[in-house]
Parts: structure tokens; C-alpha cells; sequence
């Protein structure tokens, strides 16, 4: 029994290296976005536009493919847990981000970018292939369910909060500030999760084809980004780095150890340690760039993030295996 457990365990670091592995092509579009910057191939304009585009078209694509083909009646007993625990990770990340612009001292006029860069995570781009690589396919569906909440859930409160707190803020209410593309795509997708509809073939394919070109235009846009900030704003934050260990790495740690005393469900609750480890999302400069932040801070966080993450993800697994 010691020498199975001892080859699944090899297995799953095995194919979590793939997913690392894909992540390091994520980082290579972002230098390319860059170059393409530098080389006046792309501009300020660019992101602009391409910004809208992700934000309008292909994010609303994204969330709808990534429930197309599931079925929820597979893991019918685990969804309403999961339902819950996606609520609950919401309101963790905004915790941990509240709980660490306190330790870390974050000036006031950057603790907006700094919640917001703790709930914007990289949910689907990276959250989901990694969990399926640990755990198999059956993650995927409870991945959905958290992309899908999650999501709803930035969108509903994460998107309001920038817009506050932006100089060009509009008077709207946070309900209708709330009521966009994505936020409309996140309730459609769960409906046709818990429903079981499924969309035409053709609008499914369609859905898949333009959803997939989210996650590399918005690492390009990122590139943009990068390129039209000095090198030395993307790696002086020195509070980037203590609030990237904390959000993921001793936040999950400390939250898993506890829900463990609660939740037998090891499928469960290592995908919602995975998701709730992932890095600030690649979208989280492109947010705030909608609403004239300075998106350097976002952007950087992004980048150092991701970057992270290839030992943090390893480590956080060697400490749940304790």
C-alpha cells in the first residue's frame, strides 16, 4: 500500500510539473506582448481596444465553455459543498488581502489595488488545469463551479470597488456598475451547470474558439503593460513579495490545516487549497486600467505572482501532505 501511494503521489507531481510547464508559456506570451510593445507593433491604443475585447467578447466565452460539456449529476452530493466553500474562498481572499495591507502597512492609496490583486485570481488560465493535473477530471467539474462563483462574485463586488474608488468613478450603483458581459456570462454558465442544458453545437464551438484566446491576449496585454512601465516599478514594490507569500502560500496552508478538521472530502478540499493558492490574475491590470488606475502595481503583482508560483504550488502540496 506504501509503494502505491508512494507512485500517486510521484504521478501527481509528474503531471503538476506539465501544468507548471504551461504556466512558464503564459510568462513567454507576456515577453512577447512586451517585445511587440517595444518594437511598436502594439501600443497604448492596442491595450485599450484589446482590453475591451477580452472584457466584452472572449471572458463571457471563456466562462461559458468551461461548463458546456460538464455534467452535474457525476458529483451531484459535492456540489452544494462546493457551492458554499466558493462563497466562502471569496470572502477568504478578501480577508487575507484586507488582513495583509494591514501587516504589510499598504498605503491608503493602494490597498484598492491590493484587495482587488487578492481576489482577481488566475482561477481558470492556471487554477483549472493544475487542479485537473493533481486530481484528475473529476476536479474539473468542482473547478467550474468555483471559476464559475468566484467570478460572479469579482464581478458583483470586486468591479464596484474599483470603480469607487477610481477618480473617474461613475455615480452608477454598485448593482448596476455590476451588470456586464461577464457578470451576466457567470450566471448564464452556472444555470446551464445546474440545469443540465446544453447549448447548441455550434454557439458551444464558437464559445470554446474565442474563449480560448482570452487567457494569451490578456497575458499580452499584461506585456503592454510591462512595457510602458519603468523595469525598476515592476520589481521595486518590495511589498509585493511578503504579500504573495502570505496570499499564497501561508493563507492556504493555515486554512486548509483548519478545514480539514471539518472536511473529509480530499478531492474537495485540495481543489479549493489549489484555488485558493493561484496567483493575481492576469485580468487584474486590465480591470483597473478600465477605471484609469495606475495599473504598474497590478501588472507587476501579476507577473511576480505567476512567476511564484512555480515553487509555491510544489511547496504548498509537500505541506498538505504532512
Amino acid at each position: 500500500m506504501g509503494a502505491k501511494a508512494s507512485q500517486e503521489k510521484g504521478n501527481a507531481m509528474s503531471e503538476l510539473a506539465s501544468a507548471i510547464n504551461a504556466m512558464f508559456v503564459l510568462f513567454i506570451i507576456t515577453i512577447v506582448g512586451f517585445v511587440a510593445t517595444k518594437c511598436g507593433v502594439l501600443d497604448k491604443t492596442s491595450q485599450e481596444r484589446l482590453t475591451k475585447m477580452v472584457f466584452n467578447i472572449s471572458l463571457p466565452a471563456t466562462l461559458l465553455a468551461s461548463v458546456t460539456d460538464l455534467d452535474a449529476s457525476s458529483l451531484a452530493s459535492q456540489v452544494p459543498l462546493a457551492v458554499g466553500l466558493s462563497v466562502l474562498q471569496f470572502f477568504l481572499l478578501l480577508g487575507i488581502g484586507a488582513l495583509s495591507c494591514l501587516i504589510l502597512r499598504v498605503p491608503s492609496e493602494q490597498r484598492i489595488p491590493y484587495l482587488f490583486m487578492s481576489i482577481c485570481t488566475n482561477t481558470g488560465f492556471i487554477g483549472l488545469p493544475v487542479a485537473t493535473s493533481i486530481y484528475g477530471s473529476q476536479a474539473a467539474i468542482l473547478s467550474a463551479i468555483f471559476i464559475a462563483i468566484i467570478g460572479f462574485l469579482m464581478y458583483l463586488i470586486g468591479i464596484p470597488m474599483i470603480a469607487r474608488g477610481s477618480d473617474t468613478s461613475s455615480t452608477a450603483p454598485a448593482w448596476r456598475q455590476a451588470i456586464n458581459p461577464p457578470s451576466i456570462a457567470s450566471l448564464i454558465a452556472l444555470a446551464i451547470f445546474f440545469t443540465g442544458f446544453q447549448l447548441p453545437a455550434p454557439i458551444a464551438s464558437a464559445a470554446s474558439m474565442i474563449g480560448s484566446s482570452t487567457a494569451p491576449v490578456a497575458m499580452m496585454i499584461i506585456g503592454i503593460i510591462l512595457a510602458n512601465a519603468p523595469l525598476r516599478d515592476v520589481v521595486s514594490e518590495l511589498r509585493l513579495y511578503p504579500f504573495i507569500l502570505i496570499r499564497q502560500l501561508i493563507a492556504p496552508a493555515i486554512v486548509y490545516f483548519v478545514l480539514r478538521l471539518f472536511i473529509s472530502d480530499e478531492l474537495m478540499l485540495g481543489v479549493f487549497t489549489v484555488m485558493l493558492a493561484m496567483p493575481t490574475g492576469s485580468m487584474a491590470s486590465s480591470f483597473m486600467a478600465m477605471f484609469d488606475w495606475d495599473t504598474t502595481l497590478p501588472a507587476a503583482g501579476t507577473i511576480l505572482a505567476t512567476v511564484a508560483s512555480f515553487p509555491i504550488i510544489p511547496a504548498l502540496l509537500w505541506v498538505m501532505s504532512l
